[in-house]
């Protein structure tokens, strides 16, 4: 076999995974529901159960949540990482980081600090989980949030919105006081590498690469404390849905001005 026929192979393994449509993933969801059959809460991927009385057993086979998404278990994590190489495929993705966090830091003892940026990221976390997000990153002040059609749903860019505007409440930006964490969020979607990386005979981990990511971190910089910025490929999905004020943003990077669209969340 050749090296492009292996890459053709590879490209359709991760095609299929990633959209929830290989077979033998199709016939393990099959099996696993008659193998679980009174759990509630399963892996969104194979379907295996995460709770109900054969859920211990699962979980000493490593079938337990998957610690950068608990709606998704450790098994699939670790298929998807034996796997080298990946796809391109539509995707969003979310960016939010504190705004002023230097500042933060200078004025805060060490520990301080940490048990901030700490409650952020167990905020962070929860709404994640709740939107079906996989996490890509928490660290420094900045979480990463991905939403991949297969794993979220076909509806994954109004998700991804719908955590940016809980990450601003849940921060406190719709609170008369004002918030207990400034923070700025990006949001975009585009078609971004998503597979398996790393270095022969090291460590691989699944990850998402690509100017998208790229174009968001970008989006992200430009915003205000208390403000989400939407690119277009983005707003064009949820116009209808909330409201936006029109922008004109200088990226750094980016030679021409890019339209995008900003937001903030209101007290109730």
């Amino acid at each position: 076999m050749t090296d492009s026929t292996d890459d053709q192979n590879l490209n359709a393994f991760w095609q299929q995974m990633l959209s929830g449509e290989h077979p033998a993933l199709r016939r393990g969801r099959k099996m696993m529901r008659l193998l679980s059959p009174t759990a509630g809460d399963r892996c969104r991927l194979c379907c295996v159960g995460f709770d109900g009385f054969t859920a211990p057993a699962f979980r000493l086979m490593g079938f337990g949540p998957w610690r950068r998404n608990p709606h998704f278990c450790g098994q699939c994590e670790k298929v998807l990482a034996k796997e080298r190489g990946g796809a391109e495929i539509q995707i969003a993705m979310l960016y939010a980081d504190v705004r002023g966090s230097t500042k933060l830091a200078a004025g805060m003892r060490p520990a301080e600090f940490a048990a901030l940026m700490q409650r952020f990221f167990q905020i962070a976390m929860k709404v994640f989980t709740k939107t079906d997000a996989v996490v890509d990153k928490m660290v420094g002040d900045e979480v990463i949030g991905l939403y991949l059609p297969g794993f979220t749903g076909s509806d994954y860019r109004q998700r991804v919105v719908a955590a940016g505007l809980e990450l601003l409440r849940a921060t406190g930006h719709a609170d008369p006081a004002g918030p207990w964490l400034s923070i700025g969020v990006g949001v975009h979607s585009g078609k971004t590498f998503v597979g398996s990386i790393g270095v022969e005979g090291g460590n691989y981990q699944f990850a998402a690469l690509g100017d998208p990511m790229n174009f968001c971190a970008r989006l992200v910089a430009a915003a205000k404390g208390g403000e989400m910025i939407m690119s277009e490929a983005v707003w064009k999905h949820v116009s209808a849905e909330i409201a936006a004020e029109p922008c004109n943003l200088e990226l750094k990077g980016y030679p021409e001005p890019v339209k995008a669209y900003a937001t903030r969340v209101m007290p109730p």
